[in-house]
């Protein structure tokens, strides 16, 4: 009996990558059609891939080089506070425009606590979520994006040879810029304004994974000129998505992450329009098989049974970007998607859910994998 097994366990398992394969260039075969002069009325509208936007090389300035990468420079602003121990102003602007997540999220179990808490915004920028997540589940989180007028500003300061301040504590940004799934009307982001003590200032930027040290870190802090509803300009700390996280093209944010910032932006009181902005931004929309297949896989890799760097992890994925359409495609591009999405993520969430069980029944659930229960279970 054991060699019927084994022929049809070969037979599975090449029939589930070549139908992955399929579906994969199906979903290209129709982005590629976009590019065509002659579009089929079938794929007007079609948004072409997201594609990971690759780290520029940047010259050294010194006689000799590494082939380890640094961590990003932190801002002269951020330096010279925290060695005088003085107050930072930052500019949340995603899920920290609203207060209580700000307040819980220090990873050391203490209370951020928080001086001044107020609506503002930053000109010349954007809320962006060109930060590379994970879909179905989280395709894309918040970031603060320049706008081709704050490029063009620099560039002209540049020409002139008067670099600011800001723009040398910003330097290590790269010029590339993302383009939005769907733009506020206006060149500006609005968002919160916190006063923090340089203590727990560090607390919000352990939170996010700035300060570490890592090469690897997601964000990096940038210096802006923040407006606030009510009083003054200050200079401000706010994140963007580093190059080896930002996607050339924002992907649509989960619901469960829109409607933490929806809810910050009401309670903070910020401009209406700009409220209703961020109502009428597309969703990441999946079904709940698809979502809870997602669920499982990611149990199999928290259970540390498979490392989150393993290669298998990192395969994986590339090939979900690789298949990843918007909610703003068309209903044959959403379908071939998710599809593929499934069948990516299908062999790990076998072992997986078995996983998944056993967290549930011995109650040993991370804060990750409880928030994914909650949100798509």
């Amino acid at each position: 009996m054991s060699a019927p097994t084994s022929t049809t366990t070969r037979l599975s398992s090449k029939f589930l990558v070549s139908a992955l394969l399929l579906l994969t260039f199906l979903v290209d075969t129709v982005h590629s059609a976009q590019a065509s002069k002659s579009k089929p009325a079938l794929i007007v509208g079609i948004k072409p891939l997201f594609k990971r936007e690759e780290p520029k090389a940047v010259e050294s300035t010194t006689a000799t080089t590494t082939a380890t990468p640094q961590p990003p420079p932190r801002p002269e602003l951020v330096t010279q506070s925290l060695e005088k121990n003085a107050d930072l102003y930052y500019f949340g602007l995603g899920s920290n425009m609203l207060r209580e997540k700000l307040e819980n999220r220090a990873i050391c179990g203490s209370k951020i606590k928080v001086k001044s808490f107020q609506p503002a915004v930053v000109y010349n920028y954007r809320l962006a979520f060109n930060m590379k997540g994970f879909p179905p589940l989280e395709p894309g989180m918040g970031s603060l994006e320049p706008t081709t007028s704050c490029m063009d500003a620099e560039q002209q300061l540049q020409q002139l040879n008067q670099p600011s301040t800001k723009q040398q504590d910003n330097a290590s940004s790269s010029s590339s810029i993302s383009k939005p799934l769907c733009a506020y009307q206006e060149n500006e982001c609005h968002g919160a304004l916190v006063r923090l003590s340089a203590e727990d200032y560090e607390k919000v930027m352990r939170s996010e994974g700035v300060g570490h040290g890592r090469s690897d870190q997601g964000y990096e802090e940038v210096v802006v000129d923040a407006v606030p509803y009510k009083g003054r300009v200050v200079q401000a700390v706010a994140l963007r998505a580093r190059s080896h996280v930002r996607l050339s093209q924002d992907p649509a944010p989960s619901q469960r992450y829109m409607d933490i910032l929806k809810q910050g932006a009401q309670e903070l009181g910020l401009a209406p329009a700009y409220v209703d902005f961020l109502n009428q931004h597309p969703v990441q929309q999946s079904s709940a098989w698809t979502r809870r297949i997602a669920v499982c896989n990611l149990a199999l890799y928290s259970s540390q049974l498979v490392s989150f760097q393993s290669k298998l992890r990192k395969l994986q994925v590339w090939l979900l970007w690789r298949v990843y359409v918007p909610p703003t495609a068309n209903v044959l591009q959403r379908i071939l998607s998710e599809l593929a999405i499934g069948m990516i993520l299908l062999p790990g969430a076998i072992p997986g859910s078995l996983c998944f069980l056993h967290m549930k029944r011995t109650n040993k659930m991370n804060g990750m994998m409880k928030a994914l229960a909650d949100n798509h279970w």
